[in-house]
């Protein structure tokens, strides 16, 4: 005897049909998103990062225009171009007063 083939309704093949298509758009649509939301968190992280860099360029910059202290509150950088011999001068003066 042979196996009888049932016959499948036409609406159960419809419904198939509708949730594979439903389902590759779910998915499609949420990828998208997944990597919309990928790339913000990666643009900001890079942000964050040049702005750590920077911070930290301001630093180093300041530390190197800094200039050293002379025992005597006053502060001369006598490697400064703009090095000015009479504020010295009469910063030693009135020191030695």
């Amino acid at each position: 005897m042979s196996a009888s083939v049932r016959q499948v309704s036409s609406l159960f093949k419809i419904g198939r049909w509708a949730a594979l298509g439903a389902g590759l758009s779910y998915g499609y649509v949420h990828a998208r998103s997944l990597k919309k939301d990928a790339d913000v968190r990666r643009i900001e992280h890079e942000y964050e990062r040049k702005v750590a860099l920077i911070e930290e360029a301001r630093k180093k910059f300041a530390e190197s225009k800094a200039t050293p202290d002379n025992g005597s509150g006053a502060k001369f950088n006598f490697d400064d171009p703009n090095f000015d011999a009479d504020k010295w001068a009469k910063h030693l003066e009135s020191k030695f007063k």
